[in-house]
């Protein structure tokens, strides 16, 4: 009787991680770049292996010069040109300057009231220019 439940427990697993993988998303998230499908948790992982740049320029290749990779449960976008990576970090830096601050970082901050994880907003700059002011003059470097 063990040895049943342990077979029908491997075959819902299995079931469930084919619907899982092959399952549609259904919010109105923006659409992403393309991209290599990984496995249900561990995502693309299995697949890299010793020389990533190589790699990473055959996904360029077969994908494009942006495309998605999921490796565990975080999604990457990759962008592999070097003139569309200037324009990212130009043209829209203001779209790609604000990103989540882990929980470490919350908690060492005491809310994010700092340069290097506060949103790029007013605030930010203000800080950003006491930080220049005070802390980088020549009589303080001194």
């Amino acid at each position: 009787m063990d040895q049943f439940y342990i077979a029908a427990l491997s075959i819902l697993v299995i079931v469930i991680s084919m619907f899982w993988y092959t399952k549609k998303p259904t919010s109105k998230s923006p659409p992403l770049p393309p991209g290599p499908r990984g496995l249900p948790i561990v995502g693309y992982l299995p697949f890299l292996n010793q020389n990533l740049l190589v790699q990473f320029m055959g996904l360029a290749h077969n994908y494009g010069p942006i495309y998605k990779i999921r490796l565990g449960t975080k999604l990457w976008v990759v962008i592999g040109s070097p003139s569309l990576t200037k324009e990212v970090v130009r043209d829209h830096d203001s779209v790609f300057a604000n990103r989540d601050a882990p929980i470490a970082a919350q908690v060492a901050t005491y809310g994010i009231n700092d340069i290097a994880w506060s949103p790029n907003n007013h605030e930010w700059r203000k800080m950003r220019k006491i930080f220049v002011r005070e802390m980088q003059s020549n009589i303080s470097l001194e």
